[in-house]
C-alpha cells in the first residue's frame, strides 16, 4: 500500500462519523465537484483525495497522519492561482481542503473604537467575504483586487491591492499570523514572538507551516471613485504615455490607484480614487481627455472597495512600454485561434514601499523606487496551450537598463525563481526560518 493510500485509510477512521469528509475517485459522487473547485480549469488536477476540514483540530489530526505516513499533500482554500497544478495535487497526492476555516471577528483595542482594530479573519474567506463584513462595520482592510480570491495565498504572497501607495501591500497590513507547524504546535508570529517566522511569511508563501488565522489592520472606510474604459489599441502611445504620467503623480498623492491592460482587440484602462471627489484628481485626467476611447465598461462609480500568469518588474519607462507594446503586436499574430495573450501595467511607488517598512517590513526585498509590476496573462480554449511568458519584457527591459530583479509572486508563474529575486540575504532569513519551525522538511 503506498504511503498516499495508508493515509488515507486512516484518514476515514479519523473521521468514522463525517464519510464526506474525504473524497476520493473510486466511492465518491463529490470527487468530481472536488476537483473542479479551483477558478482556473488549469488547477483541474486529479488528486488522490480530498480532505474538508472545518476546525483547527480536524486539520492538526489530518496534518499528523499525513506526517507519519509521508504522503504527499497541497493545501487549498479557494484556489484562485491560475497556474497548472497551482491550488492542487496529481494522483499520488492528498488535498486538504480548509476553505471552511472562515470565522471572522473583530478585535477592538482596549476594548473601544476602531483605532487599532483588527480583523480577526480563517484563511479560507474570500475577499468579498471579508470586504462585506468590514463595510456593514464602516471599515477597510488592504486585499484582494478580485474579491472571488482567498486570503491564504494573497497575503503569503505580497498582495497588491487597489491602492499599494495608500497602506502598502496586504502582507504588510497583518499583524500576527497563526501558524500550525508540522509538529503539531500551534504558535503565533508577529512582531513580539516568532519575530523571523512573521517576516518570511509577509510575502515568501506558505512553505513553513499552515495558516489557520490572520489578524489584519483595518482602517476607515476607504471610499473610492473608479472608471473603467475601453480604449483603442491603435493610441497606444498617448495611453502610455499617460499611463507613465499618472505613475508620477502616483508618487505624489497616494490616494491613486491604475491599471492599464493591453488585451485583444482594445486598452483596459482602470482609474481609481481613494476619495470622493467632484472633479478629477490631478493625473487621472490624463486618462480622461484620451481620443480613443471605444466604450466606457463601468462608468463613473462611487462605492466602497469591494488563466496562467507571469510577471516582471521594471522602472518606469514609456519607451519600454512602447517596446513592449510593439513585441506583442507581433507575438499575437502568431497565436493560434481563440488564444488571448494580454499584458497589465500596474503601479508600485515609493510611499508603498515605505509603509511596508513602517509595518514591521517584509521579507520581498524590492527596491525603494517607482516601479512597474507587470503582469502576462494568456486565456486558451480546452485544447489549446499556454503562452504566456515574461522573458520578452524582461529582455527588452535589460536593454534598456530599467530591469528590476524583484518577482511579485502572486503574479508569477511556477518556473520563475521568485524566492531568489528577493535577494540573498532574505533567502537565507527564509532558509533559517525553514530549518528552525519545519526540520524535517515536511513543507
Amino acid at each position: 500500500m503506498t504511503a498516499t493510500n495508508t493515509a488515507l485509510a486512516r484518514l476515514r477512521t479519523l473521521f468514522p462519523n463525517a464519510p464526506n469528509k474525504v473524497v476520493n475517485p473510486a466511492s465518491d459522487e463529490q470527487y468530481p465537484a472536488a476537483v473542479a473547485v479551483p477558478w482556473s480549469q488549469t488547477c483541474w488536477t486529479p488528486a488522490a483525495g480530498y480532505v474538508y476540514l472545518s476546525t483547527v483540530e480536524e486539520l492538526a489530526g489530518t496534518l499528523a497522519i499525513i506526517r507519519e505516513t509521508g504522503a504527499k499533500f497541497a493545501i487549498r482554500t479557494t484556489g484562485h492561482n491560475p497556474n497548472v497544478g497551482f491550488s492542487s495535487g496529481d494522483e499520488t497526492a492528498i488535498v486538504l481542503e480548509i476553505g471552511q476555516l472562515n470565522s471572522r471577528e473583530l478585535i477592538l483595542a482596549d476594548g473601544e473604537g476602531d483605532q487599532g482594530a483588527i480583523a480577526r479573519v480563517g484563511p479560507g474567506n474570500t475577499w468579498r467575504n471579508v470586504y462585506g463584513w468590514l463595510e456593514g462595520l464602516g471599515l477597510s482592510a488592504i486585499g484582494g483586487r478580485d474579491p472571488e480570491a482567498g486570503l491564504g495565498g494573497f497575503l503569503t504572497g505580497g498582495g497588491m491591492g487597489a491602492f499599494p501607495n495608500l497602506y502598502g501591500l496586504g502582507a504588510d497590513g497583518v499583524r500576527n499570523f497563526q501558524v500550525l507547524l508540522a509538529d503539531g504546535s500551534l504558535i503565533n508570529a508577529n512582531a513580539e514572538k516568532n519575530t523571523d517566522l512573521y517576516r518570511a511569511l509577509k510575502g515568501g508563501g506558505s512553505n513553513f507551516g499552515i495558516i489557520t488565522q490572520f489578524d489584519i489592520a483595518v482602517h476607515p472606510l476607504i471610499k473610492v471613485q473608479y472608471d473603467l474604459n475601453l480604449n483603442s489599441p491603435e493610441d497606444h502611445d498617448a495611453i502610455n504615455q499617460a499611463t507613465v504620467a499618472v505613475q508620477h503623480a502616483m508618487e505624489e498623492d497616494s490616494k491613486i490607484g491604475i491599471f492599464t491592460n493591453f488585451n485583444n482587440g482594445f486598452v483596459a484602462v482602470g482609474s481609481l480614487y481613494a476619495d470622493h471627489s467632484d472633479k478629477p484628481p490631478r493625473g487621472l485626467e490624463l486618462f480622461r481627455n484620451l481620443k480613443s476611447l471605444v466604450k466606457t465598461a463601468v462608468p463613473s462609480t462611487r462605492g466602497t472597495i469591494l488563466r496562467s500568469v507571469c510577471t516582471v518588474s521594471t522602472l518606469i519607462s514609456h519607451e519600454l512600454y512602447e517596446d513592449v507594446y510593439r513585441a506583442w503586436v507581433e507575438v499575437c499574430k502568431t497565436l493560434p485561434s481563440g488564444v488571448v495573450l494580454h499584458y497589465t501595467i500596474q503601479h508600485m511607488g515609493k510611499a508603498g514601499v515605505q509603509a511596508g517598512k513602517g509595518s514591521g517590513g517584509n521579507i520581498m526585498g524590492y527596491v525603494s523606487v517607482p516601479q512597474t509590476w507587470w503582469i502576462v496573462a494568456c486565456e486558451w480554449p480546452k485544447d489549446g496551450s499556454d503562452d504566456s511568458d515574461a522573458a520578452a519584457i524582461q529582455s527588452l527591459a535589460e536593454a534598456r537598463e530599467v530591469l528590476l530583479e524583484y518577482k511579485c509572486m502572486n503574479f508569477a508563474r511556477g518556473s520563475q525563481k521568485v524566492l531568489a529575486s528577493y535577494g540573498a540575504e532574505n533567502v537565507k532569513r527564509m532558509q533559517e526560518a525553514a530549518a528552525r519551525y519545519d526540520p524535517e522538511g515536511v513543507f
